[in-house]
């Protein structure tokens, strides 16, 4: 059987690893006080608590995030696997829970804040930025820099590729154009109500117009495949803020049906890309490979360039709006530990963050 010492030292495992919305943790503190106030499972079975904790969660990250974990159910369920919280080690902090009243749910919830006071810092830090002054370097820096949130830098990344790229297209009042030939006539009237769907056309009107846009997906399977963003003209973009190996650049358009990719990587990954893609043919699918610091010259141009005045303000407001959805950080938490009466329980040094 585990220690409390040991049992303590994975839980503290598996939250420095966690991104800043700490699911797998929560999932951990739901199942704890579920045991403690309720008690309608056995924490040594698995099989009696794995999947309606995954509700107990969800309410829960709902209820101070205002939104859910979409990884697979699989990925999910890995936090009871033996390599993060099994069962025997979980029955340990049960106990040590239950003794203490709450202690180590409170302390789960604890550097939960700690994690999003650090990130509060970094939005705070956006809100004030200045055109003259906002360093696109400083701001990644900042997420490699502060241990708390370093997991959650590919989320960061995508925002400021996604503020970048929707900005200039937006300035640039790009127009997008769909239409089908005169002569389908015939075949648009029999497949009618097909073609409106996909198509947006009907026998009585051939074509379309509409402002180009570009949309961050919003879900990023666990081990970082699949697509980031997409745009309504056709492109589809992926964002890999990690260290590629041959596999998982091999892997990159492979996983996304769609004839032109646009890849943003770090400036040392681009090379690794670029001959793997060439290696495994998807060479013609990919439109182009955007590098950090290419990301870098186009804020400068934005920000302080000659059409700055066009492009600072938006750019910088789209940057804020998004790391305030995606890091929802309000009084939610306060609310919650008061509800619970974590803020009057008295935890030993053990407990204490």
């Amino acid at each position: 059987m585990p220690t409390i010492e040991e049992a303590k030292t994975r839980l503290d495992l598996i939250i420095g690893k966690s991104r800043v919305d700490l699911y797998k943790p929560i999932h951990i503190a739901e199942v704890l006080y579920r045991s403690r106030t309720v008690g309608d499972f056995d924490a040594a079975k698995l099989e009696t608590f794995q999947n309606p904790s995954l509700r107990w969660r969800n309410e829960v990250t709902n209820k101070l995030a205002g939104k859910v974990s979409t990884s697979s159910a699989r990925y999910q369920h890995d936090v009871w696997n033996v390599t993060a919280m099994p069962t025997e080690i979980l029955t340990v902090l049960d106990a040590e829970n239950k003794a203490t009243k709450g202690a180590v749910e409170k302390y789960i919830y604890a550097r939960y804040g700690e994690r999003q006071g650090t990130v509060s810092s970094v939005i705070s830090a956006i809100k004030d930025a200045k055109p003259e002054t906002f360093k696109l370097e400083a701001l990644l820096e900042l997420f490699v820099k502060e241990s708390g949130i370093r997991r959650s830098i590919d989320k960061a990344y995508e925002i400021v590729v996604y503020s970048l790229f929707e900005t200039v297209i937006s300035a640039l009042e790009a127009k997008v154009k769909g239409s089908v030939a005169e002569t389908s006539k015939p075949l648009l009237q029999e497949f009618s109500d097909l073609a409106k769907v996909l198509l947006g056309v009907d026998e009585n009107n051939f074509s379309w117009e509409q402002t180009a846009h570009i949309f961050r997906v919003g879900v990023t399977n666990a081990d970082d495949r699949g697509l980031d963003m997409w745009a309504n003209f056709g492109v589809a973009v992926q964002v890999k803020h990690l260290t590629l190996n041959e596999k998982l650049a091999g892997s990159i358009a492979a996983q996304v049906e769609s004839d032109s990719i646009v890849i943003v990587c770090k400036d040392a990954e681009a090379r690794v890309i670029e001959t793997v893609l060439k290696q495994i043919g998807y060479g013609a699918r990919v439109r182009g490979i955007v590098k950090e610091s290419d990301l870098v010259k186009w804020y400068e141009k934005c920000l302080r360039g000659k059409f700055s005045g066009k492009l600072a303000s938006p750019l910088l407001e789209r940057l804020l709006n998004g790391f305030e959805a995606e890091f929802p950080f309000s009084t939610t938490l306060v609310e919650f530990l008061e509800e619970r009466g974590y803020n009057n329980l008295e935890v030993s040094e053990n407990w204490k963050v």
